[in-house]
């Protein structure tokens, strides 16, 4: 929780971890104002999947941290692809960016940019590779369960769809984030369909969440006033719900199960991220980097 002089402020945010490469180091110049500062920005290339083929989800991001910036400060102007840093790294504040390319083969193409603020990122060996088998990028948050829907495509198998409407910002003012989700785990499947007829009669289900693999998915609108703009979904893997509460009741674990080991911070080996998780989403805070419980701060709102 972040405290100031005059007053303590609680944020929701939406937390992702992972191991991936610093590039694009820079200095971004700001236009408003004489007294304007530039910020440090740059790349994350994440890793994901096979640790023997992974691909890359790429992230801009605006440095925030300050052991961070100490970190990234050194890389800027640093070009060759041999000599970028490979770290472990948080990010928060996620949003999606989408634009029509400009120029090139896919002028006129519907394309979007993964931004968020790079909280703490850690030189990691390149020797602790080898003890990796998966590449994961985990992203932590609390928001409410939507549209929960059987999916029966036609050229493939079955599967538990949903959308999260992630809470960021101010608690007594919170923006949203909307993921759309493929529930990927027998658990979660279990507990959102457990969840279907509260959603159906329009109550609210608050669940913290944990997902896999976050992405983008730009598309071009079609329909209203906007039709021909470029738009976006947050695109990912459901994978764990850690809370549930519907219409402020909470329902999920039962209090007597509160104190179980399950609320514990999850260890390495259950997030293969290699990076301890946080239990609580961080507080807005651009130089400190402690993350604060997700399950404690749900179940108070």
């Amino acid at each position: 929780m972040t405290t100031t002089a005059s007053q303590e402020k609680s944020y929701f945010d939406i937390h992702t971890s992972g191991i991936g490469y610093v590039q694009r180091a820079r200095e971004v110049p700001v236009k408003a104002g004489r007294k304007a500062q530039p910020f440090l920005a740059c790349t994350i290339a994440a890793l994901v999947g096979p640790a023997k083929d992974p691909i890359l989800r790429y992230f801009d991001v605006k440095v925030s941290g300050a052991e961070a910036k100490k970190l990234v400060q050194g890389y800027v102007g640093v070009d060759d692809p041999k000599k970028r840093p490979l770290v472990r790294f948080r990010i928060g504040d996620l949003w999606v960016d989408p634009f029509i390319r400009p120029k090139g083969d896919q002028k006129g193409d519907p394309a979007a940019t993964l931004k968020a603020r790079l909280l703490k990122a850690e030189l990691l060996d390149r020797a602790e590779l080898a003890e990796i088998g998966q590449f994961e990028l985990i992203t932590h948050g609390i928001g409410y369960l939507n549209r929960p829907k059987e999916v029966s495509p036609a050229d493939g198998d079955p599967f538990l769809s949903c959308t999260i409407g992630a809470l960021s910002g101010p608690v007594d003012d919170p923006d949203y984030r909307y993921i759309e989700t493929i529930v990927a785990n027998a658990d979660a499947r279990h507990l959102v369909r457990r969840c279907v007829q509260a959603v159906e009669a329009e109550k609210k289900v608050l669940i913290a969440f944990r997902l896999n693999d976050m992405k983008a998915d730009p598309y071009v609108r079609t329909k209203g006033d906007r039709a021909g703009e470029a738009a976006a979904t947050l695109e990912s893997k459901l994978m764990h719900i850690g809370l549930i509460k519907i219409d402020g009741q909470q329902v999920y674990p039962m209090k007597s199960e509160a104190s179980a080991p399950q609320d514990a911070p999850a260890t390495e080996e259950a997030t293969g991220t290699g990076t301890v998780q946080p239990t609580e989403p961080a507080t807005r805070e651009p130089e400190a980097e402690a993350p604060v419980q997700e399950p404690a701060l749900a179940a108070s709102f």
